[in-house]
């Protein structure tokens, strides 16, 4: 660089240093507008009587002016003051007139200081508008007529959403004000039944399903947990199942040759009853079904009704061990690969300093870990792609673990079915039988259902897994536990 360059180069420089920090102190000398709005407004949502008796009312301060307004800026209501001075707290009241229209009325009130918002909640005041009816009786087995008396001061329709098979509606379907709606049917020689008459309001929205019920026969088995079938597990006991009936029936194994496996106390019922099935002891490998078949006995003219009631009893667990007497002094134990989901069991006999074991998916996108580590002591639990309910600085994956004594760690790997039909790993860590942290892999927090990254399908498991651990420590053995199979 020439020197007359040079000299042109630092007298730039020079400038840019000097006007920058002048440019720069303007800025910081230029006053900085800022808002303290306080209010104390306890909903988001308000509701009003037609009468506008009830009235709402909260506090405003703020350091600058402040108004309080609709967004609608309607005369349906009045706020008082809808402004105020800074520094000083006001209490606002709205007051609502009262409201001669068939519909509700809402707008949307804001409080305000300058340019901040800062609350905005819902006024709705309700309408004159109703639509009722008056309870309604059964329909006898015979079969017959029934009225039922709508009281309204709006226009109304109806219309037969279930049960049109055997109940017909009469021909007023349509009104405005009070009015009467039949519904008529014949002779019921089964079950007792259900049909809906739906009520429809000026708008056409639903306003009321209401129920009209034939009596009939009435056989109803108690609904097990799941929906399906009642879930028993292998020891010998007695299942109760408790059935509402207003006939006499019967019950009966779905499959007496081949179901001697437990027996029915009573088996046959007047109205309600007890059903008592005594069940052996299960010491097979599969899980074991079976249905009872429950029958009215049929007056004359009348057709029995049946019903199914099924459960299921489970298999004892199905363990498989593995006896290996591992013992590492510093290195890396590479296990065995293609675990398919289960329980698995370690049974660590003694260890010292920290170990790590490692449960790694052997296909599949994301990278799969599970991770059982022993640090210092207390167990360090975590996984990757990382869980915020199973991590290093999470309280309740942390445990102590007493080095000179037996200890078994457990990982359960299972299936997680959501709402959706997705399915996803359910994945339980275990210290001496005692779940310590679990956690689904749909990417959320089991907790609150916020978002995080441990997202795995459960396909991913399809090739299985491998297991290594690291350290100084001693195995005896290893134990999986297979799941039961339910369907």
């Amino acid at each position: 660089m020439k020197l007359s360059d040079y000299k042109s180069f630092m007298a730039v420089l020079l400038a840019l240093v000097t006007v920058l920090p002048l440019s720069q102190s303007c800025k910081e000398n230029e006053p900085m507008k800022w808002v303290d709005l306080r209010y104390r407004v306890d909903q988001d949502s308000y509701v009003v009587d037609i009468k506008g008796t009830e009235t709402i009312s909260f506090l405003v301060k703020s350091t600058d002016p402040w108004e309080v307004f609709g967004s609608k800026r309607e005369n349906w209501y009045t706020i008082s003051p809808d402004r105020g001075e800074a520094g000083e707290t006001y209490t606002v009241t709205i007051t609502c007139e009262e409201n001669f229209d068939l519909d509700d009325r809402a707008d949307t009130i804001n409080i305000k200081s300058d340019y901040w918002l800062g609350k905005q909640f819902l006024l709705t005041q309700k309408g004159t508008a109703y639509l009722n009816y008056n309870p309604v009786d059964e329909i006898i087995q015979e079969g017959g007529s029934l009225s039922i008396k709508l009281l309204s001061n709006q226009k109304w329709s109806v219309e037969l959403t279930e049960g049109s098979s055997w109940l017909s509606l009469g021909d007023v379907v349509s009104g405005e004000g009070d009015g009467t709606v039949t519904v008529s049917t014949g002779f019921n020689s089964g079950e007792r039944r259900t049909g809906v008459v739906t009520v429809y309001d000026r708008h056409g929205a639903v306003a009321h399903e209401i129920k009209v019920i034939q009596r009939g026969v009435l056989l109803e088995p108690q609904i097990p947990e799941n929906g399906n079938w009642f879930q028993l597990y292998q020891e010998a006991q007695t299942l109760e199942i408790q059935v509402e009936s207003n006939a006499r029936w019967t019950v009966a194994k779905g499959n007496p040759a081949d179901d001697d496996w437990y027996t029915i106390e009573n088996d046959t019922f007047e109205g309600n009853g007890v059903i008592r099935v005594n069940i052996e002891q299960h010491g097979g490998s599969k899980v074991r079904t079976a249905d009872l078949i429950l029958t009215s006995i049929a007056d004359a003219g009348v057709v029995p009704v049946v019903k199914t009631v099924r459960f299921k009893q489970a298999n004892p667990p199905i363990v498989t061990t593995e006896v290996v007497n591992k013992v590492l002094t510093g290195g890396i134990w590479y296990g065995n690969e293609g675990l398919m989901p289960a329980r698995y069991n370690f049974y660590l006999e003694s260890y010292t300093g920290d170990i790590t074991f490692f449960w790694i998916l052997k296909q599949g996108e994301p990278y799969t870990e599970l991770r059982y580590h022993i640090k210092g002591g207390i167990t360090d639990l975590s996984t990757t792609p990382w869980c915020s309910n199973v991590h290093g600085s999470h309280s309740g994956c942390k445990h102590p673990v007493d080095g000179t004594k037996q200890n078994v760690l457990s990982l359960n790997i299972d299936k997680y079915v959501d709402e959706n039909g997705d399915s996803w790993m359910y994945c339980e860590w275990l210290l001496n039988d005692k779940v310590i942290a679990h956690a689904i892999s749909d990417g959320k927090n089991d907790d609150n259902g916020t978002d995080d990254t441990f997202k795995v399908p459960y396909a991913n498991t399809a090739a299985g897994a491998r297991f290594q651990m690291s350290g100084n420590l001693t195995v005896s053995k290893w134990e999986r536990v297979d799941h039961i199979v339910w369907e």
